[in-house]
């Protein structure tokens, strides 16, 4: 009894220790994954393209094309099936045997099977295999685009997350400076040596300075929070991420618009499932047409009986061989009216290729559209950035020559804030302008087919 009460002690010991583990592990697991705070760029996108619920909708309209293509595949395969039954009647019945009428209790049943195979229907079961097909291709080529769509959704925002993380960083470094020239003049105004009017403009162009702070830092959560919409994962305080350095070469070669229209067209996939949609709706009228055709069938079966009415007919099996019969037959069937609904259905099917073919004309003109215009946004962001590199040379000269007049008792808080404040903004313009290059650069490397 003793060492059975510590068996059975320890094996449930060892039970619980072993659903702990179970249990414990995945959470532990999840929570490794859960505390990575800080990303890179690809690690966004990947991220993105995994958890996103617009890509994993779109992964899922694939495969349910890819079912569709395969149930259609499918149908080409001849239909068997088998029946079989069993019952037990009393009273006057019927023999199955010799179809006549008895009165006693009787055990009876049937099997059957029967094959049926389609020779000929106007060709519409290969001509579906091909539209849907081509739907299957289209779908892919769809999820692409989702996926192209998302790619370039995330690099935006997360540009913008950088760029609002700069500014903050310039908006506490002007804040600092002014803090700086307050100090100042908080001990030249207890010493009784500064003018109250240019005390106090400093301190309350360090109230807009913290004020500006503050804004910078709700500008930047507020940006996290729609790069972690898209990434589909929690807002956190702790959540970083790398920063760009890199600038877009000024001496780059810039293509023309229609060459940068035929990369996209091969590279992304909004042009491609338009294409492959029509060359669906065409092969999906086709096969609809082919209704009007004709059917021709091919079936063959089996069937036998049993009965247990009379004796000496032998088992079970004995009756099954003994009542075989076999049978094959060709079927043809010609549609002559079912209330036009071929007619319907042909109808239908010209609709959703004319919308097939305006569908593609479309996509085709807003892709040469957006091609132009991702050129005109790359030319443009490039030299608003050289432009504003200029005035930021000048501008931090003349703030230079302010803050040494305006220590030197030369000039007034007015005049110093003024060549302030132009700097600053300056400054703040020309990280704007930064990530503006970067991101139009980025976007016309995608539309070029540079991943």
């Amino acid at each position: 009894m003793y060492l059975f009460g510590t068996t059975t002690y320890y094996m449930d010991t060892l039970k619980k220790f072993f659903l702990t583990f179970i249990y414990i592990i995945p959470l532990f697991v999840h929570g490794q994954d859960s505390t990575k705070t800080h990303y890179t760029l690809e690690e966004c996108i990947a991220l993105a393209l995994k958890n996103n619920a617009d890509a994993q909708k779109s992964a899922s309209s694939t495969s349910l094309a890819k079912v569709d293509l395969n149930q259609a595949k499918a149908r080409l395969l001849p239909t068997i099936d088998g029946y079989l039954s069993h019952g037990i009647n009393t009273g006057l019945v019927t023999d199955p045997i010799t179809n006549t009428n008895i009165s006693q209790n009787i055990s009876s049943g049937s099997q059957q099977l029967s094959a049926s195979l389609t020779l000929f229907n106007g060709l519409n079961r290969l001509r579906t295999i091909r539209q849907q097909a081509y739907a299957y291709e289209a779908y892919q080529n769809d999820e692409q685009r989702v996926k192209d769509n998302l790619t370039m959704d995330v690099i935006l925002a997360y540009l913008q997350v950088i760029t609002a993380r700069d500014i903050l960083e310039q908006t506490k470094q002007q804040r600092d400076v002014t803090q700086k020239q307050v100090e100042r003049l908080t001990t030249l105004n207890n010493d009784g040596a500064a003018d109250p009017g240019e005390f106090y403009d400093m301190q309350g162009q360090y109230s807009g300075d913290q004020l500006a702070v503050l804004t910078a830092a709700n500008t930047l959560k507020s940006n996290i929070v729609i790069l972690t919409q898209l990434l589909n994962i929690p807002y956190a305080d702790e959540l970083s991420f790398e920063a760009i350095d890199q600038i877009p070469s000024a001496s780059t070669d810039m293509m023309d618009s229609e060459t940068l229209y035929q990369h996209a067209a091969t590279s992304l996939g909004i042009l491609k499932a338009a294409e492959l949609s029509k060359k669906s709706a065409i092969y999906g009228l086709k096969a609809t047409r082919s209704l009007y055709f004709p059917t021709l069938s091919l079936g063959a079966g089996l069937d036998s009986r049993y009965s247990n009415s009379t004796t000496g007919r032998g088992t079970y099996w004995d009756q099954v061989q003994d009542n075989l019969g076999k049978g094959a037959s060709l079927t043809l069937s010609i549609p002559i009216l079912g209330g036009l609904q071929r007619r319907m259905d042909v109808a239908r099917a010209k609709i959703y290729l004319h919308n097939a073919e305006i569908d593609l004309e479309n996509a085709k003109n807003n892709l040469q559209q957006q091609s132009a215009q991702v050129l005109f946004n790359l030319q443009t962001a490039k030299e608003k950035y050289q432009e504003q590199q200029k005035q930021v040379e000048a501008y931090k000269e003349s703030f230079r020559i302010a803050e040494v007049q305006f220590e030197a008792g030369a000039i007034n808080s007015v005049e110093y804030l003024q060549q302030k404040n132009k700097y600053d903004q300056a400054n703040i313009g020309l990280t704007v302008t930064q990530y503006e290059w970067q991101l139009r650069q980025r976007i016309a490397n995608y539309y070029n087919g540079d991943r």
